[in-house]
């Protein structure tokens, strides 16, 4: 592999076409569209991009609009505007605060969302931090999960810590974990009085774990060591192995005790 001093940068201010190759620094802040793998140290869109191929490199940032045919492997992933991912995506730390799409996987050590994410693949992690909007077309898989916005995950989520503060609606059809907690705000939006169905709830089918703690969730059975059922809750069946304990504004429909 060439050293990094000897590659050489690629700069599109205009429109412009380039094949692709390894370079040292690539930035687009017109149009550009490349064909072909790219191996770089950084790719800097500002502008609109579009890449026939696969991508590596150190430093993936869109300001812009980005789209890549194949797939990104980078150390750092960051989108402030929007990017489009028609591969997988395996990175070490990955920001978003725009608008991502993945279409197959994102592996990641750390996952930051503030924008919106939409992943149609399988999520794996270490930490993943949630404050805006993703959805996730197959199964979480992290060690940490906190969520202050919202997500559709139309798999299992598993994850060692699970720490919900609901702010938006959340679904998901399984949760597996260790410690898993969900709450939410006491103060009630003047919107959610108008449209209840709106309200921010957590549905799932299944959660299990050890140390449970549940507030405004709806599921079908929830089953653990330590259970709380807090307020606004609506469970179908509760299974405990050492202690229950339920606010009486909450709906179980039977607990037992294994």
């Amino acid at each position: 592999m060439r050293s990094e001093q000897s590659r050489p940068d690629l700069n599109i201010s205009g429109v412009g076409k380039a094949s692709g190759g390894t370079y040292r620094h690539v930035r687009v802040d017109g149009v550009g569209k490349f064909s072909g793998d790219i191996d770089c140290v950084s790719y800097e869109v500002n502008g609109t991009s579009g890449l026939q191929g696969n991508l590596r490199c150190e430093r993936y940032v869109v300001n812009g609009s980005a789209n890549i045919q194949g797939t990104v492997t980078a150390d750092e992933y960051q989108v402030n505007g929007s990017s489009k991912v028609e591969g997988g995506v395996k990175t070490k730390q990955t920001r978003i605060d725009g608008i991502t799409s993945i279409k197959e996987h994102l592996v990641t050590d750390k996952l930051i969302v503030n924008g919106k994410a939409t992943i149609n693949g399988k999520l794996i992690g270490s930490r993943v931090e949630v404050a805006g909007g993703i959805t996730v077309g197959k199964d979480v898989e992290c060690e940490t999960i906190e969520v202050q916005g919202g997500f559709k995950i139309k798999g299992m989520l598993n994850a060692g810590t699970v720490d919900i503060m609901l702010h938006h609606r959340c679904e998901v059809e399984e949760i597996g974990g260790e410690q898993i907690q969900v709450r939410r705000k006491s103060k009630i939006r003047l919107f959610d009085q108008f449209v209840p169905a709106m309200t921010p709830r957590l549905k799932t089918h299944i959660i299990e774990g050890d140390d449970i703690y549940l507030e405004h969730t709806h599921a079908g059975t929830v089953r653990g060591s330590r259970i709380t059922i807090g307020p606004g809750c609506e469970i179908g069946v509760v299974e405990y192995s050492v202690s229950y304990e339920q606010d009486p504004e909450s709906k179980v429909g039977r607990q037992v005790q294994v």
